[in-house]
């Protein structure tokens, strides 16, 4: 009973593991991060008059999934990250399609980006619905292991691509 206790509370302490196999469950990974600052994205037709009449769309990152798989060679770890979106569109919306623009980082233990990779997302609204909820494709990260590299001192960082002016919009408003 001990043994099934202590090996239960190892998985749920695993982080991002599950990949099916008892190794996988119990297989450390990267940490998921989604800054407040980069969670949201608002567009507006007139960017210097951010209010609801000039509303393209909003959009929030809702989840992040990422399990972790162990190579089979033991050498290296894979994340699987997935993220997920709802988006509404706003009064100044013309098309019945959106592009996201949104981001994964790899964030070594010294705080410095090591890898980004930048992807854009298209949505689509069904007639008359002025809400969809989406979820990026998997993007598959491999981590090396060994050699003092542990995967658990390691970062994901998920958000929006934002620019200059998006990301003070954000700061402005704050959290949502």
């Amino acid at each position: 009973m001990r043994k099934t206790a202590a090996l239960l509370a190892l998985a749920g302490l695993a982080g991002c593991g599950g990949g099916g196999r008892i190794e996988d469950a119990l297989l450390a990974c990267p940490r998921l991060s989604l800054p407040a600052d980069l969670a949201d994205l608002s567009r507006h037709r007139d960017p210097s008059q951010p209010d609801l009449s000039n509303l393209v769309f909003d959009a929030r990152i809702i989840a992040i999934e990422g399990p972790c798989r162990g190579s089979r060679d033991g050498r290296s770890v894979e994340a699987a990250i997935s993220v997920r979106f709802t988006v509404e569109r706003g009064p100044a919306s013309r098309g019945q399609v959106v592009q996201l623009p949104w981001l994964v980082a790899i964030v070594g233990p010294d705080g410095q980006v090591r890898d980004r990779q930048r992807f854009v997302l298209p949505v689509g609204f069904p007639a008359n619905l002025p809400r969809a909820t989406v979820a990026s494709q998997p993007v598959t990260l491999l981590f090396p292991t060994g050699q003092g590299r542990r995967v658990q001192d390691e970062t994901i960082l998920v958000g929006f691509a934002l620019d200059e002016s998006d990301l003070a919009w954000n700061r402005r408003r704050g959290p949502r």
